[in-house]
């Protein structure tokens, strides 16, 4: 398996501790440069191969501040708890997307308005948000079609205690802990997620192998590769987010 299937943290660290790696055969070559030196040529290899490695241009900017943030920080009178108290937050709320490539992302109030028109209009709809995050459509979903079964699907723990927190007021609202990759999609009439590109050809052939004939799948701007959708709905958001509605 190619490495550029990684997720884009374990790449991160990789691209840094391969630029790492340069640096101390460098210097035990006898080359010897002012610290600030060090810092940037570890910056620009970092930047190099992340570039290699296909990262977005986020991960690139900060694969470049990351050496010069480390040095800043090297030797400041910080407690070691701090960096502990960090990674553990990060990873709550985080962590679940690490191995699917998922970052967090967050729909319009528009989208989800757009999205419940484009919901089955039939009693008793099932309706699974894959990767919910902090909940908000599958609450406001299930409050306005109190008709229907909402069940959000959420990996990262801090992110899924919002989410069943802030979906506790309806009671056809479900939240789970889990990957959606484990989560059966034959019972449900509606499917929708708002992940990446990456996961998008893997969830759809998942999706065409379980879900019944007659149901819907929702992307939320991100396509599938060679399948044009049924309907493609703009929404208010970051440039070109959409709706994107494939029946099956």
């Amino acid at each position: 398996m190619s490495i550029r299937t990684w997720p884009p943290v374990l790449l991160a660290l990789l691209a840094q501790a391969l630029a790492f790696v340069v640096l101390v055969a460098l210097a035990r070559l006898g080359l010897r440069f002012p610290a600030w030196v060090w810092v940037l040529v570890q910056a620009v290899l970092a930047v190099f191969l992340s570039r290699w490695m296909a990262l977005g241009p986020r991960w690139i900017l900060m694969q470049a501040a990351l050496p010069f943030l480390v040095r800043a920080l090297w030797g400041a009178p910080i407690p070691a708890w701090i960096y502990l108290a960090l990674f553990i937050a990060l990873a709550l709320v985080f962590g679940g997307g690490l191995f699917t490539r998922v970052p967090l992302y967050h729909a319009s109030r528009d989208a989800w308005e757009k999205l419940a028109a484009l919901l089955p209009d039939q009693a008793g709809l099932r309706f699974v948000d894959l990767g919910c995050g902090f909940g908000g459509p599958v609450a406001q979903l299930a409050k306005a079609r109190p008709d229907g079964v909402f069940v959000g699907v959420e990996a990262s723990p801090f992110t899924w205690l919002v989410a069943w927190l802030r979906c506790l007021p309806q009671p056809n609202a479900h939240i789970r802990l889990g990957s959606f990759w484990r989560t059966d999609l034959a019972g449900f009439d509606a499917v929708y997620a708002f992940l990446s590109p990456v996961p998008m050809p893997a969830l759809w052939a998942k999706a065409r192998r379980e879900m019944k004939p007659g149901s819907r799948f929702i992307s939320h701007s991100f396509g599938v590769p060679g399948e044009i959708p049924h309907r493609a709905v703009p929404v208010k958001g970051r440039e070109g987010a959409r709706l994107l509605v494939w029946d099956l």
